[in-house]
């Protein structure tokens, strides 16, 4: 099989991975949700947990993550998001050594570090028993070199890539020049990312050995629009990719030549506004900008934090509230949630590197208070989706019912959601919702605690302040049928409040 000259090299990272496959579309994925593994740093293959440098490979492998998917799927999660998979720079550079996988240098070859093609196959034979969808991590736009970027020895890179011409010259990013951002080099530090000259690829045949169901696409704003949108429609599975900005116009250019985008936007506004820095009224102006620009929001992936940005814990401290409402908001919002591996432990690493921690340091706690807390909130969202026509539940997008300065109600479906961002030490106060689709004079039961609120005029309640001691205002609120099938009895569910 060959592809056309202006494709090639966009597909050459991902000739290797691809395999024979029922893929998923982007309307399939959209029901998942997706937990993300830096491989190096998940697990080891014989379950140890060794020291080291945070900038060095720690020792988690493919095998090890296999072993430890009983965890991933505990919380039910439905995809893994493994980082990238192929053979990097092996030198200690500036910035320590390639255990993340992002400074590749040959796209023909397997990280051994990782394990064998075997083990990969393994992982991906083991994820797909289990009904879930396995996630690669690529990149397109560049290869690394530990040289100097007027003496990088293109020789060193296996053909078509052997050679300078396949390359941009190096230059710094103008990142108020799209062209620049396409054209130039990434980083012309200590080891350069060498800018890959898609325009002028050769034709690249690779057997296709992997079976894999999506793509997370590496760095995707420093690649030519029109070259994503042919490696899009040339690879056959469901691709995300990064364009990293706050900007929604901006981030919505690379949904058509993708599938899906990292959804930057709602992350910056979510993390302004469950820190407390800002008011539920800005978060809901971005969601509603997003629905109008968007072609589907609903395949964008969503997201606290990732390997890339400071953890939520470590912006919110010991507040363990705070992440309860964030994660709520992310599961229950329209798109695809993504949470990065150590959420639930609450590791509080900040800027890169350290927030690439081991993550034998939890000992993979299942009892730790987020992971039985997620593992609720997937089973909330598995009940919500099922009480009306699945599909429907996943295409529709969240309504935003209400805000204030320290709430927001949300309804999807037959669901109703109310987030808080007062923190542990906030104001224990009540919410009034003034509409939902409840039916006046029914009655909504809290399911943990089992207390009662009455629905008024065109399904007005109250979300009544938590006894307990988070002070989080969150509820749910559903309909369920009877155990006859007959009648749909409303259901509230409000977290926070002291209960086994």
């Amino acid at each position: 099989m060959g592809f056309a000259k202006t494709t090639c090299t966009l597909l050459f990272l991902w000739n290797l991975v691809l395999g024979p496959t029922i893929a998923k579309s982007a309307a399939e994925w959209r029901e998942l949700s997706i937990y993300q593994v830096v491989t190096d740093r998940f697990a080891t293959n014989d379950g140890s947990a060794p020291d080291c440098w945070i900038r060095s490979y720690c020792g988690g492998t493919w095998k090890g993550l296999e072993n430890k998917l009983d965890y991933i799927q505990g919380m039910g999660f439905q995809a893994v998001w493994i980082s990238p998979i192929i053979h990097n720079i092996e030198e200690n550079t500036t910035w320590g050594y390639a255990y993340h996988g992002y400074w590749g240098d040959n796209p023909y070859k397997l990280n051994p570090h990782f394990g064998t093609p075997d083990d990969l196959k393994s992982l991906s034979t083991a994820l797909h028993k289990r009904r879930m969808s396995l996630m690669v991590d690529i990149v397109i736009n560049h290869l690394a070199a530990n040289q100097k970027p007027d003496n990088v020895e293109y020789s060193r890179f296996p053909a078509p890539f052997n050679s300078k011409s396949s390359f941009h010259q190096p230059c710094d990013i103008d990142y108020a020049n799209q062209s620049s951002v396409e054209d130039c080099w990434l980083t012309t530090t200590l080891p350069p990312l060498v800018d890959v000259k898609s325009e002028d690829a050769s034709v690249v045949d690779i057997v296709k050995t992997y079976n894999v169901d999506g793509i997370r696409l590496d760095t995707a704003r420093h690649v030519p629009k029109q070259y994503l949108a042919q490696f899009q429609d040339a690879v056959g599975v469901f691709v995300t990719g990064e364009a990293l900005n706050e900007s929604v116009p901006f981030v919505q250019q690379y949904q058509g030549p993708l599938d899906s985008a990292h959804n930057y936007p709602l992350w910056y506004a979510l993390v302004d506004t469950f820190t407390g820095r800002t008011t539920f009224d800005y978060l809901a102006a971005i969601m509603k900008t997003e629905e109008a620009v968007f072609s589907d929001i609903n395949v964008l992936t969503n997201f606290l934090d990732n390997h890339d940005q400071p953890r939520m814990a470590s912006r919110v401290g010991d507040d363990l509230v705070r992440d309860k409402n964030a994660v709520t908001f992310l599961m229950f919002t329209s798109g695809i949630p993504v949470l990065y591996y150590g959420f639930e432990q609450r590791f509080d690493g900040s800027a890169d590197p350290v927030n690439r921690e081991p993550m034998w340091r939890s000992d993979y706690n299942t009892n730790a208070t987020l992971y039985q807390y997620i593992s609720k909130l997937h089973e909330i969202r598995d009940l919500a989706s099922t009480t009306i026509e699945k599909s429907s539940y996943f295409s529709s997008y969240v309504k935003v019912l209400g805000t204030s300065t320290e709430y927001m109600a949300l309804q999807r479906g037959p669901l109703v959601v109310v987030v808080s961002n007062v923190g542990v030490d906030g104001t224990n106060n009540s919410f009034n919702i003034a509409a939902s689709d409840f039916a006046p004079g029914s009655t909504i039961i809290d399911l943990f605690s089992c207390s009662t609120v009455k629905v008024g005029k065109k399904g007005s309640f109250v979300s009544p302040p938590n006894e307990g001691e988070a002070r989080k205002k969150e509820a749910f609120a559903l309909k369920l049928p009877n155990k006859d099938g007959t009648d749909m009895k409303p259901l509230f569910l409000m977290e926070g409040v002291q209960h086994e």
